[in-house]
């Protein structure tokens, strides 16, 4: 038993100076390594992450336009018109929504469970 610790120590250590060597010598062939474990990693958290914000985002911009009050006309319009003046108040209200979005990211706000 005590000579197996002892070839197991050895090629650990052997394998350890062949890995150092190989480091000093062509750092990329470790860089590539690295970075093709690490790929499926970042791209999991990248996911999870680009979810937070766009949940966040979706909650965000629902309970923004539960807010919009519309004339009563608005719901069913007589004219092209009123129509256009109708779609121009529901689109004013949505651009202040990205305003408001982009001025709460700006100052550091960010949603539960996102990273950066």
């Amino acid at each position: 038993m005590e000579k197996m610790k002892t070839y197991i120590f050895f090629a650990l250590l052997i394998f350890g100076f062949f890995a150092i060597i190989i480091a000093i010598v062509r750092p990329e062939i470790i860089q590539n390594k690295y970075s093709e474990i690490r790929r499926p990693i970042d791209k999991y958290f990248t996911e999870k992450n680009n979810k937070a914000w766009n949940e966040a985002k979706l909650s965000e911009r629902a309970m923004w336009m539960m807010k919009l009050k519309l004339p009563k006309d608005c719901y069913s319009p007589k004219s092209a018109i009123r129509d256009v003046e109708c779609n121009n108040l529901m689109q004013i209200h949505a651009q202040a929504f990205e305003q408001i979005w982009s001025i709460k990211i700006n100052s550091g706000w960010k949603p539960e469970g996102a990273s950066n």
